[in-house]
């Protein structure tokens, strides 16, 4: 019996093409969500302000015969940081339905649109932050942590700080771009920003501090927030390049004040453990939070699973080189003319088998090279690593180690795998700024 077609969808999915169909869009937002005045106007403000107008064709909105948006999901072209590698990522925000017309399967076709599209403009990844329970059906799933640190404000006002905090000034905003940037470079999950109109903003808030070093010179600076529960909040911070003891303590110290002043007794540390600020808390005393949602949250799922792996290329060959370092001496054959020896497991292909697709990772003295499409050999690898797509992707961001997907029924690695996946894909601390959600 032939297979029923699917009726045509009757609504036109497409971005926006002039500055009204955008403010059509902000208005669907207020009205999606039954918070018009404030929703709207903060839409427009994205749309005509925040992001750049060529961003503005990513959007993609499923448009009524009338020309009236019922729709729409928008999609943020970002580049984000994983190790040594730099990925292109779709971010998925402002996902809404008119109320009268859930449930009737328009996101369903909107999102098969959107997973297509995505694919066709070259991502790598897409992120979302959202509701449980939805977006699963959609190929995404749960791949980051919310993690954080709560500490009393009287232990931070003991540190003795180096440098002093103060106020963020309009001249700042140079400063904090260049800081901003030095965090892009060291930091698991920092992101690309648009423009310098988020630092311009930034020196406009009450709580966005500059450290100053010995000589004047900002050093770090750091966003927060009062809470209602008792805690001064720590939203965003960089440290710069190379993040020293003191800038680590007068950015504590400066939090301390702050907490004082607004008559906070809790100080919140909105940082994985992982990050220098986190790694000294944990070390002097703290309270740590790891919230991972089931089904909802920080979500991911793989776009382009062969341009992800040349993408991870880098950060792959860098990870075998400090796991071959970390081997005892006996593993591999005796070193000769003073080279280092290679042991067996790199010289070999690491096959990615998805849902998606298949690529092999070829390695080779501690190289990398990527083959998949037509180039893939037909013969299975011995070495293999079996999982869908949104799994495997969870092991590239570093959510779960090999051993814990296995454990899980999430993934089959063959035996001579273990090794190689256990070296590429260690576990990973990835925090997300206010400003990087979509």
């Amino acid at each position: 019996m032939p297979a029923k077609r699917k009726p045509p969808c009757p609504y036109e999915i497409r971005g926006p093409r002039t500055r009204q169909e955008a403010m059509a869009l902000a208005d669907l937002y207020g009205k999606a969500f039954g918070n018009w005045p404030r929703l709207f106007e903060l839409c427009k403000d994205l749309f005509l302000h925040r992001m750049p107008r060529e961003q503005w064709r990513l959007s993609r909105a499923m448009w009524a015969p009338d020309g009236t948006p019922i729709a729409q999901v928008r999609i943020a072209d970002r580049t984000m940081r994983l190790g040594a590698a730099l990925v292109r990522v779709a971010g998925i925000g402002d996902v809404c339905t008119l109320p009268h017309l859930r449930k009737k399967g328009m996101m369903r076709s909107l999102f098969d649109h959107v997973n297509q599209f995505m694919r066709d403009e070259g991502y790598d990844l897409s992120l979302l932050f959202g509701i449980p329970n939805f977006y699963d059906k959609f190929g995404f799933i749960t791949g980051v942590a919310n993690d954080g640190l709560l500490v009393s404000r009287q232990q931070l006002a003991e540190l003795k700080a180096p440098h002093r905090g103060r106020r963020a000034r309009r001249a700042d905003a140079a400063a904090i771009r260049r800081l901003h940037l030095d965090d892009l470079a060291a930091r698991d999950g920092a992101m690309a920003r648009w423009g310098g109109l988020w630092a311009r903003r930034s020196c406009r808030e009450k709580w966005c501090r500059i450290i100053e070093d010995a000589k004047g010179r900002p050093s770090a600076y750091w966003r927060g927030e009062p809470r209602g529960d008792d805690a001064f909040a720590l939203t965003e911070v960089s440290l710069g390049r190379r993040p020293s003891r003191d800038a680590v303590v007068s950015v504590l110290a400066d939090l301390a004040r702050a907490a004082k002043a607004c008559e906070k007794p809790k100080v919140r540390i909105e940082l994985p453990t992982a990050h220098p600020i986190g790694q000294f808390c944990l070390a002097d005393g703290c309270e740590v939070h790891r919230t991972v949602g089931h089904r909802g949250g920080a979500m991911v799922r793989i776009v382009g699973l062969e341009s992800l792996c040349r993408r991870m290329a880098p950060e792959w060959q860098r990870l075998l080189a400090s796991w071959w370092h970390r081997l005892p001496a006996c593993v591999g054959e005796p070193p000769i003319t003073g080279k280092m020896p290679v042991p067996p497991v790199w010289n070999g292909r690491l096959r990615l088998k998805t849902d998606i697709g298949a690529v092999d990772l070829v390695a080779s003295r501690g190289k990398i090279e990527v083959v998949g499409g037509a180039s893939l050999p037909r013969v299975c690898a011995p070495a293999t690593v079996t999982a869908s797509q949104a799994n495997l992707c969870r092991l590239i961001l570093g959510f779960h180690t090999p051993s814990a997907a296995l454990a899980l029924g999430e993934a089959r690695i063959t035996p001579a795998a273990r090794p190689l996946a256990a070296a590429i894909f260690p576990t990973r601390s990835l925090a997300f700024f206010p400003w990087d959600r979509f």
